[in-house]
């Protein structure tokens, strides 16, 4: 299933607002600065996308250079978290210096190169607004834009990921397949992938769902956040198109019967406490006793526990120091 590019951002942008407002300090206004020229823009997209279904190459390109910064938000907040764990985890007493300091970024080498992005890709931002004009992009207000326009791909979607790019995840990948083999446990079992943000969670799962999907007759991955919707969880999990006039519980007995028929797998990313997203889902999950799985990644053992209290917590291990800085450089000069 194809991401909206835009929405991600916005979404990865907005957790970082709420989640970590107390570690960016004086960041947290250039985080807020970077959100509001996407949702700007984000009100050009369904007239942009008109143009380029008919023939504009102009507005196609506009919408590619709109899909790299996108994703550009998306590498700068994960590796944000990846380099504060690193140095965490490197480094006890970094964590008491961050805290001490944060509220000056330049004396926090990992608050300034955030700064230091964050700005370049306002300015692109900005530019790009600008640049609609030119072509002619209408400004929609939010009321009559519509559906959100999956922007062209610069990369995969969830189910595919280019594995000569991850680093260190081929031990945890082949511990996760493990756990969700049939033999392992034939029920249907909850396995939740447990780490901080920028651990590589996602990542990891993606590789999962990569190479597991062919064993299973009924399989999706999606996104599902702190502010989730449950209908539309549902009617992608259903894989409607278009939406259609039913009430959550009529979407719950309609997965579950489509479920009961099949072995599946459901990926859940990004599942927190809070949504109680599992205690309103678990229903439409049904247990054949025929291997199916369940895989949610959370930042929170609670989610663990209460998903399915037989099964423990799998925690990926914190990159090593020569995989940190592959990974690093892999970031820093991006191979063409």
């Amino acid at each position: 299933m194809a991401e909206l590019v835009v929405d991600f951002a916005l979404r990865k942008l907005g957790e970082m607002i709420v989640k970590e407002a107390e570690l960016l300090g004086g960041v947290g206004d250039q985080v807020k600065g970077v959100e509001t020229e996407l949702r700007r823009i984000q009100c050009c997209l369904r007239d942009a996308d008109s143009k380029r279904r008919n023939g504009d190459e102009r507005v196609q390109n506009w919408l590619n250079e709109l899909r790299d910064v996108a994703y550009r938000i998306e590498d700068t907040t994960d590796t944000f978290y990846l380099e504060l764990e690193v140095n965490r985890h490197k480094d006890p007493s970094f964590w008491h210096q961050f805290k001490t300091l944060f509220r000056n970024p330049v004396k926090v080498p990992v608050l300034h190169q955030l700064t230091k992005e964050l700005g370049k890709i306002q300015k692109e931002l900005e530019g790009i607004f600008r640049s609609k004009d030119q072509y002619d992009i209408k400004f929609l207000q939010e009321e009559d834009r519509g559906e959100a326009v999956i922007l062209p791909k610069r990369r995969a979607a969830y189910h595919e990921v280019d594995e000569t790019e991850v680093v260190g995840l081929d031990v945890d990948k082949n511990n996760v397949l493990k756990l969700l083999s049939y033999e392992e446990t034939p029920r249907r079992a909850v396995i939740t992938i447990v780490g901080p943000g920028g651990l590589g969670k996602t990542t990891l799962a993606r590789m999962v769902y990569k190479s597991a999907r062919e064993d299973f007759q009924y399989h999706i991955m999606l996104s599902v956040s702190k502010q989730f919707n449950l209908t539309d969880l549902l009617r992608k999990m259903l894989k409607y198109s278009e939406p259609r006039n039913q009430d959550v519980g009529e979407l719950m007995s309609e997965l579950n019967s489509l479920l009961s028929k099949q072995r599946y797998l459901i990926i859940l990313d990004d599942v927190w406490k809070d949504s109680n997203v599992w205690d309103q889902l678990q229903d439409a999950f049904p247990d054949h006793n025929n291997g199916s799985r369940v895989l949610i990644t959370t930042r929170e053992v609670e989610v663990a526990k209460s998903a399915d209290p037989n099964m423990a917590p799998y925690k990926p291990d914190l990159l090593s120091d020569d995989n940190s800085r592959d990974l690093l450089l892999r970031k820093a000069l991006p191979h063409p």
